[in-house]
C-alpha cells in the first residue's frame, strides 16, 4: 500500500460502504473505520442491512476520500473478527476514533483486507485496491 493510501485511510474517519441486497439492489452505509496494518476494521450492528449483506456475500466496497479530493476505493471481502483478533482490532479502532462507538444493540467488529493497488483503474489521486 502506498503512502498516499495510508495517509487517507489514517486521517479520514468515515467512509461509504457498499453492499448488495438480496434483490440485487445496492445498499450504501456510512461507517467509521480504522486501518489495522493492511486491513480496515469497523463496528456495525449484526442486524443492520449492510452487516447482513456483508455476512451473506462476503463482498463489500468502500469509497473513502478527503477534503483534498483524493480517494481510496476498496473492493474487498469482509469477515467478522473473533477471538484474540478482537483485541488488536479494538486497539486500532480506538487509536483512531478514541471513544466513539456506533450505537448498536448487537455490535460486531468486521475486518477486510485492503488488497493490492489496481494499476488499471487507479488514476492520479484516486487509488483503487482489490483484495
Amino acid at each position: 500500500m502506498n503512502e498516499l493510501a495510508k495517509e487517507i485511510l489514517d486521517n479520514v474517519r468515515v467512509g461509504a460502504m457498499a453492499t448488495v441486497n438480496r434483490d440485487r439492489t445496492p445498499a450504501i452505509a456510512v461507517v467509521h473505520f480504522a486501518r489495522m496494518g493492511d486491513k480496515i476494521v469497523w463496528i456495525s450492528d449484526k442486524e443492520s442491512r449492510h452487516s447482513k449483506n456483508a455476512f451473506r456475500t462476503g463482498k463489500v466496497e468502500f469509497a473513502i476520500w478527503d477534503d483534498q479530493v483524493r480517494g481510496v476505493f476498496l473492493k474487498t471481502i469482509a469477515s467478522e473478527v473473533s477471538g484474540d483478533d478482537k483485541v488488536a482490532a479494538m486497539e486500532a479502532y480506538r487509536e483512531k476514533l478514541k471513544d466513539f462507538l456506533p450505537k448498536c444493540k448487537n455490535p460486531q467488529i468486521y475486518v477486510a483486507p485492503i488488497g493490492q493497488l489496481d494499476e488499471k483503474t487507479t488514476t492520479g489521486n484516486w487509488l483503487h485496491y482489490i483484495a
